[in-house]
C-alpha cells in the first residue's frame, strides 16, 4: 500500500452556510480525495493541523450535477463527482483560521 501526503488526501475546506452551522457545533467539512478512507482522512488532518485530535469522520460521495451548454446545440454534460468528509473534533478543540475572523 502506498502512502500519500496529507495535501493529496485533504483537498480543502468546504465553506457554505450549512458548514458554518456545523462549525459552531465543532464539526468541520472538507473536500477529500475520492479514494481516501476514513482512517486516511483522520491521519491526514491530524498531520496537517498538528494539535487537533479527530474523534469521528463521516464521508459522503457527492454526485455531479447535470449541466447544459446551449451554445453547442443543447448538449448535456455534468460536473465531476467528489467526496466530502464531515469531521468531529475532540471537546474544546478548534482549527484556527479556517473561517477567517468569524
Amino acid at each position: 500500500m502506498t502512502t500519500r501526503a496529507a495535501s493529496e488526501i485533504v483537498i480543502g475546506p468546504v465553506i457554505t452556510e450549512r458548514t458554518y452551522l456545523l462549525y459552531t457545533q465543532g464539526r468541520y467539512t472538507f473536500r477529500v480525495a475520492p479514494t481516501a478512507s476514513k482512517t486516511d482522512i483522520k491521519n491526514a488532518l491530524e498531520e496537517q493541523y498538528g494539535s487537533i485530535k479527530v474523534r469521528k469522520v463521516n464521508t459522503v460521495s457527492m454526485r455531479g450535477k447535470k449541466r447544459r451548454a446551449y451554445r453547442r446545440l443543447g448538449s448535456v454534460g455534468s460536473t465531476p463527482e467528489w467526496k466530502k468528509a464531515i469531521v468531529t473534533l475532540g471537546a474544546g478543540q478548534k482549527i484556527e483560521g479556517l473561517f477567517g475572523s468569524v
